[in-house]
């Protein structure tokens, strides 16, 4: 009897010895976890991770339709007709609609402001006047500094200089980069915007103008100078002679549409790689391009005659001072009235992974 109580009394000791034991185990795990926690409050380990994910079916993409024709005849038209939009946003169900703005930069700002368009691919003047209006966007991607603007006058003008210019009417956009190209114009000549009579008007109607006689020259670039000159108008002060006075396009999406739909967005600057592979590739594919909108081959050559009209995409030291420049300007001539810090506009995630993703150099 007396065994039994021992042996049953050694079994509650290993019992309680194990009960004790293990709210030691848990004790400790539960410090560890507690040290962990603070370690990791402490010290955060930046994420490599993209978000991922869409609340939406569908992306509307603006661009500038100066000729009112709807066409795309630069990179962007690459990534449309060559199908690489369409097989990156399918991929996850998303359907996009590209929607042309004769409206110019301005009309895409606007439509950006209320929601009407998601991505915006517009000139420097606009975008940086959209931002700082206060509408929320991204720089997502660049399509470099291929944009530049002539100033044309009439078949039969009997002025040769923009020194000629002085008191007579030039059309252009106000608040757009052709509006910029004139102010330096006229500063290299010691002019002021006083000194002229500005007339706003874009790029289609200016030329309309031109060419009835209600004005004495046009600023205008891309289609609309090429056309002007086939029919035999006269360039003054040709931007070609001054590569200091080339602009930039940005591809601007909304914040609130990037952050609910980062797969979207990623999908479409995938496709823009795609399509930069491709131009860099085939020398002829943005010449292509560019015949198949109706334009002539000698009209691109014109503009381009070292076929690299293609998007940057990334970021450069160029890309980033002209936009600063482009800043500068718009304080100094009153049209914004407050500045920002042009770097941080920049969301360089999309591209940086859709280049590591498809294996390209920046």
């Amino acid at each position: 009897m007396m065994k039994r109580i021992e042996r049953t009394s050694r079994i509650i000791l290993i019992m309680v010895v194990v009960v004790l034991m293990s709210g030691c185990f848990k004790k400790s795990n539960e410090e560890k976890e507690k040290a962990a926690d603070v370690v990791a409050q402490t010290e955060p380990v930046e994420s490599t991770v993209l978000p991922t994910g869409h609340k939406v079916d569908t992306v509307k993409i603006g661009y500038v339709d100066v000729t009112g024709g709807g066409v795309l005849s630069d990179m962007l038209g690459v990534a449309r007709d060559q199908g690489f939009i369409e097989e990156e946003l399918s991929a996850i169900g998303v359907k996009a609609e590209l929607v042309p703005m004769t409206g110019a930069g301005p009309a895409i700002n606007e439509a950006l402001a209320g929601e009407h368009l998601d991505i915006g691919v517009l000139g420097d003047v606009p975008a940086v006047i959209g931002k700082a209006s206060g509408i929320d966007t991204q720089i997502i991607a660049y399509s470099g500094l291929n944009n530049g603007a002539s100033l044309v006058v009439g078949k039969d003008a009997t002025y040769d200089s923009l020194e000629d210019m002085k008191g007579k009417k030039i059309a252009t956009q106000r608040g757009a980069f052709m509006h910029r190209t004139l102010q330096y114009m006229l500063n290299d000549v010691s002019l002021k915007e006083r000194d002229i009579e500005f007339v706003n008007a874009n790029a289609q109607d200016s030329a309309e103008l031109l060419v009835t006689g209600n004005v004495d020259g046009a600023v205008v670039g891309g289609v609309t100078l090429t056309r002007l000159v086939e029919q035999g108008f006269k360039v003054i002060c040709d931007y070609r002679e001054h590569p200091e006075w080339t602009a930039g396009s940005y591809v601007i999406a909304r914040t609130e549409y990037i952050e609910e739909n980062p797969d979207i967005i990623l999908a479409f600057v995938r496709a823009l790689v795609k399509a930069k592979e491709l131009c860099e590739q085939e020398k002829d594919t943005l010449l292509d391009q560019w015949v198949s909108t109706g334009e002539s081959e000698a009209s691109y050559e014109y503009l381009y005659p070292n076929y690299d009209n293609y998007y940057t995409l990334g970021s450069s030291e160029a890309t980033i001072q002209n936009g600063k420049n482009t800043l500068q300007f718009l304080l100094d001539n009153k049209l914004i009235v407050e500045g920002f810090d042009i770097e941080k506009w920049e969301n360089a995630t999309f591209y940086t992974e859709a280049f590591k993703e498809l294996g390209e150099k920046q």
